[in-house]
């Protein structure tokens, strides 16, 4: 069996909002993955289920004040839902080998601004939770 085909650090489409934007490029990292869930109070059920899950989508983007810019966006729609897509392979359409990621995630408070001198680029980072679970669409 020949190995699989691997998800690399140089491709991605992470589109945001309606109309969707891509802003693949304004990010160094992402990650979408779940964590246990924090409830208001715990169940028998829940506890006996083991708890539920919170899905994130969390991330490093550079700061810019241009108008099209992640961090630009994130600060104008803090506490705003939006509708997301993922493509790991940074391809247009999803297909079996290649799927995106969607669903609909709350952004979080207004990105952090600034940094320390000479360090080069600034940076933020965010954790996002989902509203749900995410879907894996395979083109099918």
């Amino acid at each position: 069996m020949a190995g699989s085909t691997r998800i690399k650090g140089t491709k991605l489409k992470l589109e945001l909002g309606t109309p969707a934007v891509d802003y693949w490029a304004d990010l160094s990292n992402y990650r979408l993955f779940n964590d246990e869930a924090e409830p208001d109070i715990t169940t028998f059920a829940d506890a006996a289920e083991g708890g539920g899950r919170q899905h994130k989508l969390a991330g490093t983007g550079i700061q810019s004040t241009d108008t099209e810019s992640f961090w630009r966006m994130v600060w104008e729609h803090a506490g705003d839902e939006v509708p997301f897509t993922i493509a790991p392979h940074g391809n247009e359409e999803p297909a079996a080998a290649m799927p995106h990621f969607t669903g609909i995630v709350k952004i979080g408070s207004k990105p952090e601004l600034g940094g320390d001198a000479g360090t080069g680029a600034f940076t933020f980072e965010f954790e996002w939770n989902l509203t749900g679970e995410p879907v894996m669409d395979d083109g099918s």
